[in-house]
């Protein structure tokens, strides 16, 4: 993807708008972070767009760009991941109140077998 992103932007050597693509990295780092993304993920994406943000200061749009639209997609995964692990938790959390409805299911029908036979004797 980072690629056909550079590909394409390659194409539009002179008009590159570098400022947008920077700014929406900016935005997709805070999504990050409030996505609680695992930080070794995010290093990679930071170094580019800091380095992103260098180049357009440099007044090097093409490859401004190129860097931020890498960071987004970096970015992007980190949040993937990180919805990932929390998927996997809720899942496991919901998986262990189910064993634990289970067992209780089974103590109680004891229970009310044991009350059946005592009652019924009487």
């Amino acid at each position: 993807v980072a690629v056909a992103a550079l590909v394409m932007l390659e194409g539009c050597a002179g008009s590159v708008n570098a400022k947008r693509p920077v700014e929406f990295a900016e935005a997709n780092k805070a999504i990050a972070v409030d996505a609680n993304a695992d930080s070794a993920q995010i290093v990679s994406p930071n170094a580019k767009l800091d380095s992103a943000k260098s180049l357009l200061t440099a007044g090097e749009n093409e490859q401004a760009a190129a860097l931020a639209e890498q960071s987004v997609m970096e970015y992007r995964l980190a949040v993937a991941n990180a919805e990932l692990e929390a998927a996997k938790k809720e899942d496991e959390r919901v998986e262990k109140e189910l064993r634990d409805d289970v067992e209780r299911k089974l103590i109680y029908q004891s229970i009310l077998e044991q009350e059946t036979k005592n009652g019924g004797a009487k």
